[in-house]
């Protein structure tokens, strides 16, 4: 027979373990959960193309300096279009220009004469949205603030090969050159 003073027990008892359950499905639950955020502290980019409103698409062509291309997402807006290529890891050396761009990541290796005014220099392309065509910028990439879900484009433009054209990569779609 049951007392009342049993019963009590047995139902802090089951209280105690359905809490505890609970818990440990909390735990569980959290670790299968992908992080929303940048997964590491300080984190200031990702690979590829941003999601929506997650950041500013820099696309940086190198050619024809190297046959590569580099698309990572600047998390957040960006105060400028340098500061954009800094927080995806591509070095800027502005050469003699304050606010220039001379050298994106080490190229063209001749920095400055070279870059200005015997070899090229960076074109400068931008999209409000990805999707949206390639317009080139007649502003310095020093001068504006970028708004997240905004798109970068740099591509070498070498005096001898005439006109400037925007990167082979597109605002969307496939990162393939």
């Amino acid at each position: 027979m049951t007392t009342p003073q049993s019963t009590i027990s047995g139902n802090r008892r089951v209280r105690f373990v359905g809490a505890a359950l609970a818990a440990v499905a909390v735990v569980l639950l959290s670790a299968c959960t992908p992080p929303t955020g940048p997964t590491t502290p300080g984190q200031t980019y990702k690979e590829g193309r941003c999601a929506a409103d997650e950041g500013v698409t820099v696309v940086v062509d190198f050619s024809p300096l190297q046959d590569r291309v580099v698309v990572r997402c600047a998390l957040g807006g960006q105060p400028s279009g340098t500061a954009a290529l800094a927080a995806v890891n591509l070095p800027v050396d502005p050469g003699p220009i304050t606010g220039g761009v001379c050298k994106i990541d080490g190229l063209p290796t001749q920095g400055y004469p070279f870059c200005w005014t015997t070899g090229g220099y960076w074109s400068y392309w931008k999209a409000a949205a990805a999707g949206a065509p390639w317009s080139y910028s007649t502003v310095g990439a020093a001068a504006n603030a970028i708004p997240a879900g905004a798109v970068e484009g740099w591509r070498f433009a070498a005096f001898s090969a005439g006109t400037a054209v925007p990167p082979r990569v597109g605002t969307s779609g496939p990162i393939v050159p």
